[in-house]
């Protein structure tokens, strides 16, 4: 199970993350509270390094935007949070070929299963098929009950890529996504906060803990 902890603002919460046993890390450069200068990513990227593998977050940047990002810290994982077509991965994997994508998808009333899988094949027609496919809540409004992102899980037969979970997720609840078997990765943020934008230490050793046990 793989394990993210998302919308590290500084170099003490992604060694928090890195000792804890996170697989991931989310730096945010879109527009947040917890959007990180660029000069800081690289900072954390150089003295973290991919243990755990810093993922750059972007919601509809263009894609020279992400490019110059990627050149500039040296990571190699972007997370498109947007309305990011098959061929803007396209565009950025022609670009940059080491580049791995995570491509989320906001659970309204009207996302589907087919839609997500109609979307994977396009971006693998186009070259650029996305490494995780992330199911999460809306950015306003409600979070979605369990159950529907359990069922869309399901539904995304044949899997086109790994399949992750986010969207209100606390180390209380993280263990009952775990035993669903259906979802490759968890990815957390503000529920093993502390206070907007600072990470509790014992909250996120407790999510790593439960994500894996």
């Amino acid at each position: 199970m793989h394990v993210k902890i998302c919308g590290i603002t500084s170099l003490e919460d992604a060694l928090v993350a890195a000792q804890a046993g996170a697989d991931f890390i989310g730096l945010i450069l879109a527009d947040s509270p917890r959007r990180v200068p660029l000069d800081e990513v690289r900072r954390i990227h150089a003295l973290v390094g991919e243990q755990p593998s810093p993922v750059l977050v972007f919601r509809d940047a263009p894609p020279d935007d992400v490019i110059a990002a990627l050149d500039h810290t040296g990571c190699v994982w972007v997370q498109l949070h947007g309305r990011e077509t098959p061929a803007d991965l396209a565009a950025l994997r022609s670009r940059n070929p080491l580049l791995r994508i995570i491509k989320a998808f906001e659970l309204t009333g009207s996302t589907g299963a087919a839609e997500i899988l109609e979307y994977a094949e396009a971006a693998r027609r186009a070259g650029a098929p996305p490494d995780v496919l992330l199911l999460d809540a809306p950015k306003s409004g409600p979070t979605p009950k369990p159950q529907r992102f359990v069922e869309l899980a399901a539904q995304l037969r044949p899997r086109p890529a790994a399949i992750w979970r986010a969207g209100g997720l606390t180390p209380e609840s993280v263990g009952e996504v775990v035993s669903s078997g259906l979802f490759d990765g968890v990815d957390v943020a503000s529920g093993v906060e502390s206070a907007p934008g600072r990470k509790s230490v014992e909250r996120v050793r407790q999510f790593v803990a439960a994500a894996r046990a």
